[in-house]
């Protein structure tokens, strides 16, 4: 199971839609994925569930706050996890205690930080060697939702996962960005994770009528053509209305043209994470 963190410090770049857009893709093209919504916004839960979480749903902070407890046996990702009927994936939901205060003071306070979320994932891992990866909750992929910071929510991600995707605009402060990012990624690989590679950036929301926007995304290919997707995400309507309504992009009526911009992803996905094990 490739565990890939979707990440950017800024907002509004199009994390969530990559995230869920993505998982539909992956799953189009037989694939098992599961999606973790890792953001206090819960945009993905709301998307996926259909609505935010309740104080009677199990989310990802009561998978991390009781790794170490007594409750950890009632909480494993395998038992919280959900099944999306909108778009027909897996996913396990947020809520607002993934907000800092809140996270800091229960999970980031622990003895084991920033370790709960790899604990949890390789846990996941152990329980499907175990069921021959026979059982329903069998996945191949794992995509994280992250929120727009490098806050500790984020660095306990970063700290359980194989790989990145930053999907990112073709702006200067998105080039700022980027090296900021980088920066972080080099810290949790000194202390926490030495693995944690850059699967790819990914230009998104391009509107190609732009020349500005042509000539941004000419000095990326120029400056990151080693960790650039081939693959970009040019705007589409379509994909905008599919997250307002919550629905699957692989099943929305006149959105094939928007789907195949993921299908292409997914599969640039699929073989850098296969290339990025045999690197490990």
């Amino acid at each position: 199971m490739h565990i890939i963190a979707v990440i950017n410090q800024k907002g509004g770049v199009g994390k969530t839609v990559t995230t869920v857009n993505l998982a539909a893709a992956l799953d189009e093209a037989g694939h098992d994925p599961l999606v973790i919504d890792y953001d206090p916004q819960m945009n993905a839960t709301d998307w996926l569930m259909g609505r935010e979480a309740e104080e009677d749903d199990a989310t990802i902070f009561d998978a991390l706050a009781s790794w170490d407890g007594k409750e950890s046996d009632r909480w494993p990702l395998s038992k919280i996890s959900r099944s999306s009927e909108s778009v027909g994936v897996p996913f396990v939901p947020s809520d607002s205690r993934m907000a800092a205060a809140s996270f800091d003071s229960v999970v980031g306070r622990s003895p084991v930080f920033p370790q709960q979320f790899r604990c949890r994932v390789q846990e996941l891992r152990t329980s499907q060697v175990r069921t021959n990866s026979n059982s329903d909750a069998s996945y191949d992929f794992c995509l994280v939702d992250c929120p727009p910071s490098l806050g500790r929510s984020v660095a306990t991600a970063l700290a359980g996962a194989d790989g990145i995707i930053v999907p990112i605009h073709t702006d200067r402060f998105s080039m700022r960005g980027v090296m900021q990012l980088q920066d972080t990624i080099k810290q949790i690989r000194k202390v926490h994770n030495d693995g944690l590679q850059i699967l790819g950036l990914l230009l998104n929301n391009l509107d190609l009528r732009s020349n500005m926007v042509n000539e941004m995304r000419e000095k990326f290919e120029e400056i990151y053509t080693d960790i650039l997707f081939e693959t970009f995400i040019p705007w589409r309507s379509k994909i905008n209305e599919v997250a307002t309504r919550g629905e699957n992009i692989m099943e929305y009526e006149g959105a094939s043209d928007a789907a195949s911009f993921y299908l292409d992803l997914a599969d640039e996905v699929v073989e850098r994470s296969r290339t990025a094990a045999t690197a490990r």
